[in-house]
């Protein structure tokens, strides 16, 4: 009898470490957007190309012996209800991985909320630069920053315009105002000159300073602001004769720019960090199975969500070699260490969308591109020029 204890026993506990194990390697991850609202279009990219991700990657997981499924929450693009979801996210031990939000304000409010656990946060649309100036060690975004887009619109106005003076204009927002202070510093480095730099946003402003820039003879006007304003400023600009180039912010990729400027919207140009899916070298296979899957066509939102999801999945992979179960903190570890290739469709084992992929300290991601688009005469944004920016030339 003793004997048969001992042979029972080693066998009863590697049965219990087996069980242990196949506990152990089930995980979530959860996507986090607007799923209803005014936002729900572009919320529920998220979730697609969140979802394309586990589709492709589905067979892969299962053969390492990963159980990973997919969880997606409701945020109403409201940061008061993304607190709510975080707390609900927090509770859940199996999820391992957020990919989120849409809105930056909803970001700030998760970040902060899975700092203390290190829950790994990556949004793939949130662009506001206070995001990563937080410093967390758990959040990463696969998208350029707000900031990004000054050093690519200094970069083309330098380079490609080549103005003897930009005036430079902020609608006084949060937005303008951090997007045009952080073009005068990019434009000084590239010695550009600058005429003068102003705020408007009321009809009277935005009148003062269209005499402003007539008197001030600059060749180029940098607008920093939302679409209202934005459209108000060219309109009123070409209606007092002022033939200068304007070139703005994404603020200015919207039908709304176009219905309030009309005519004069021709020629204008902008940032962006998003653009037309085709603009991506390994855009063929995605676009054509989210047709497949969902009867439309992709956004640039959902694409950036593929990959967000897909540097996830990849940290997880590489965080349970040897059959370890990794802690949250110990993911986010391993999603900064995230080093994804670029690649086309025909490559094999191709992971990205957007092109190579990998994170700096802060979160950022350590290349990322902006497309400079053009307004043409049937008011159709064509792609200008790729922008590639580092992000050691942020600030």
């Amino acid at each position: 009898m003793p004997m048969k204890r001992s042979l029972l026993l080693p066998t009863a506990l590697s049965l219990f470490a087996a069980l242990s194990l196949a506990q152990a390697a089930s995980y979530k991850i959860v996507t986090v957007s607007p799923l209803s609202g005014s936002l729900t279009a572009i919320g529920s990219e998220v979730k697609r190309g969140a979802e394309l991700a586990f589709k492709d990657r589905a067979a892969q997981l299962r053969s390492l012996g990963i159980d990973v499924t997919l969880e997606s929450f409701d945020d109403q693009a409201s940061a008061t209800k993304g607190g709510t979801i975080a707390q609900t996210v927090l509770a859940d031990k199996s999820i391992i991985g957020v990919v989120g939000a849409l809105n930056s304000s909803v970001s700030n409010v998760l970040g902060a909320a899975f700092a203390p656990e290190k829950l790994a946060l990556i949004s793939p649309a949130s662009t506001n630069d206070g995001l990563t100036d937080n410093k967390w060690s758990n959040f990463n975004r696969v998208v350029s920053p707000d900031r990004a887009q000054s050093v690519a619109a200094a970069a083309y106005i330098a380079e490609t315009i080549k103005p003897k003076s930009v005036f430079v204009v902020s609608d006084n927002t949060a937005y303008g105002n951090g997007l045009t202070k952080s073009l005068l510093g990019n434009l000084k480095d590239r010695h550009v000159a600058v005429a003068a730099y102003a705020g408007a946003s009321t009809p009277a402003q935005i009148a003062d300073v269209i005499k402003k820039i007539k008197a001030s003879g600059a060749q180029m006007v940098y607008f920093g602001g939302t679409d209202d304003t934005g459209g108000q400023l060219i309109q009123g600009l070409r209606a007092a004769g002022v033939k200068a180039d304007f070139m703005g912010g994404d603020g200015l990729d919207s039908p709304s720019f176009l219905q309030r400027a009309g005519k004069a919207a021709v020629g204008v140009t902008y940032t962006t960090v998003f653009g037309p899916v085709n603009t991506f070298s390994n855009y063929l296979n995605f676009s054509e199975n989210y047709r497949a899957a969902y009867k439309t066509d992709p956004s640039g939102v959902a694409v950036y969500a593929y990959d967000a999801t897909n540097a996830l999945i990849s940290a997880l992979e590489t965080s349970v070699a040897g059959g370890t179960q990794p802690t949250r903190a110990q993911l986010s570890a391993a999603v900064r260490k995230v080093n994804l290739p670029a690649c086309f469709s025909t490559d094999k084992d191709c992971l990205t969308i957007t092109g190579a992929l990998s994170f700096n300290a802060e979160g950022e991601r350590t290349r990322s591109r902006l497309l400079i688009m053009k307004y043409d005469e049937m008011y159709q944004a064509k792609m200008a020029k790729i922008q590639t920016v580092n992000a050691a030339d942020l600030k």
